[in-house]
């Protein structure tokens, strides 16, 4: 942000107003120049009585923007333009997916060698497990209640899809991550969705993330592809390390796993362009993008302008609910959707009828939603209780990825080894991720620890970060 912030006047048309052009102008002015990162605008009640609408109108336009990315609130202070924003609106991005985009105009790490499994562990802090004890079980049971008495179907689940599940996810997809479509499979899991996209892809090469997530890597492997490992910093995947060789592209870019990292805005629309150069396929792994802590949410890369055509989005139920669903949803890019819906429904790859009936319940009656900014909440608190007990017992240590997802990347010092922390804090029941036996974690260049937040309480965080200060002397 810059140092000094100004509040500024929005010049807009009140010719035809109404929430979408507000926001439209908005964008506009930031890209002009008019608005810079970090400026202050007027609230919304000042702006509404200044362009003669109703102040729902406005504050319609200002969720929207804060949705996409431009803005944000700062409790007790106001609404200002977000870090990065110029650059985005610059590079052609928008508050919401163009009128065609998305629309098809013709219609956790899974391998043992990754993971120091552990009987009956004291506290397991391993990333990808969400606190199911969460869910509101009235609505839960409400929803399969309301799926078991529908009427079975003669069809198999990948012969015919839900229009009911689609309508549903579409809905989700719009509102949660600002992606607009018409085409939403559903999966039975994140990996079917590698596998079913680098299958149809006609791509050999698979550029992923160092380090990566496992799971995907090895779909990638089964798949024939021939993975080539591009490096992360703070502001994501370093595209600029792609090369000119077409391939598929695996990414995280909403909470880079394991590191944490969130893939700037700027990077994200470069992504695209790179895509469209190339030839390439986009794999955009959103895999705990509904959880954000304290800072505007960054549009997926599926809506940046052009994605459609070169983008993979996949989703999961995992993080937001459970894993014991099984459930994802891909939308695939355009020019693969019939080879991609061809290859799913010939490997009869698809959720069961009554899992999608009861997803669809869930966000349809608006429990999804409820659920969500439920979960958030308390996922702050308890990220926000980890972050305090390591400032209090390990204030050395550089913390990552708390910004976003269920997962932190604690950084150790050089001259401790993160498998050996990793070893002495299991003696003492807390199970951690070393982030060196991650696919693609270059030796001596990655030290940690990925630990998880969802499952943690004050007394156990406090242990944990006791019991890491006694392993590092």
């Amino acid at each position: 942000m810059p140092r000094h912030t100004r509040l500024v006047h929005l010049p807009l048309d009140t010719s035809d107003l109404t929430a979408k052009s507000i926001a439209t102008q908005t964008v506009a002015l930031i890209a002009g120049g008019q608005l810079a990162d970090g400026d202050w605008l007027p609230s919304t009640r000042a702006l509404a009585d200044e362009l003669g609408c109703s102040r729902t109108m406005v504050a319609a336009a200002y969720d929207e923007l804060v949705a996409a990315g431009f803005l944000e609130g700062v409790p007790g202070s106001g609404t200002r333009t977000t870090s990065g924003a110029a650059a985005a609106a610059a590079a052609g991005l928008s508050s919401r997916p163009s009128e065609h985009a998305g629309v098809d105009s013709s219609r956790r790490p899974a391998a043992s060698k990754y993971r120091a499994h552990q009987r009956n562990p004291t506290v397991d802090l391993r990333p990808g497990y969400p606190d199911t004890g969460l869910i509101d079980m009235r609505a839960w049971t409400r929803a399969w209640r309301a799926a078991g008495a529908r009427t079975p179907t003669v069809s198999s689940p990948w012969q015919d899809a839900s229009e009911s599940f689609v309508a549903a996810l579409t809905d989700h997809l719009r509102t949660n991550r600002g992606i607009d479509t018409d085409t939403v499979l559903d999966v039975p899991g994140s990996g079917a969705a590698f596998h079913a996209v680098a299958a149809v892809s006609g791509l050999t090469r698979c550029y992923v993330e160092s380090p990566c997530y496992p799971a995907a890597y090895e779909e990638f492997l089964r798949a024939g592809l021939h993975p080539v490992f591009v490096p992360v910093d703070d502001d994501g995947l370093r595209v600029d390390q792609l090369g000119d060789a077409a391939g598929l592209v695996y990414c995280t870019p909403a909470h880079q796993y394991p590191l944490g990292h969130r893939l700037s805005v700027n990077r994200r629309a470069e992504l695209v362009a790179w895509a469209k150069r190339t030839g390439s396929i986009i794999v955009e792994d959103d895999y705990d993008g509904e959880f954000r802590y304290g800072v505007a949410p960054l549009p997926a890369v599926r809506s940046v302008p052009g994605a459609g055509e070169h983008v993979a989005y996949i989703g999961t139920a995992s993080k937001i609910l459970t894993p014991g669903l099984g459930a994802a949803w891909l939308v695939p890019p355009r020019p693969l959707r019939d080879a991609v819906l061809a290859y799913l429904r010939e490997h009869r790859l698809a959720l069961p009828v009554t899992t999608r009936d009861a997803l669809a319940e869930l966000i349809l009656t608006g429990d999804l939603q409820r659920h969500l900014a439920r979960a958030a909440r308390e996922y702050r608190h308890r990220r926000d209780i980890l972050i305090a007990a390591l400032g209090t017992h390990c204030p050395e240590l550089s913390v990552l990825g708390v910004e976003a997802g269920l997962h932190v990347a604690v950084v150790l010092p050089r001259a401790h080894d993160d498998r050996h922390v990793a070893e002495q804090l299991s003696t003492h029941g807390f199970v951690v991720e070393p982030l060196s036996l991650y696919p693609g974690a270059v030796d001596g260049q990655i030290n940690g620890l990925a630990v998880g937040f969802a499952l943690i309480d004050r007394v156990s965080a406090n242990g944990f970060a006791i019991r890491l200060a006694e392993a590092l002397g």
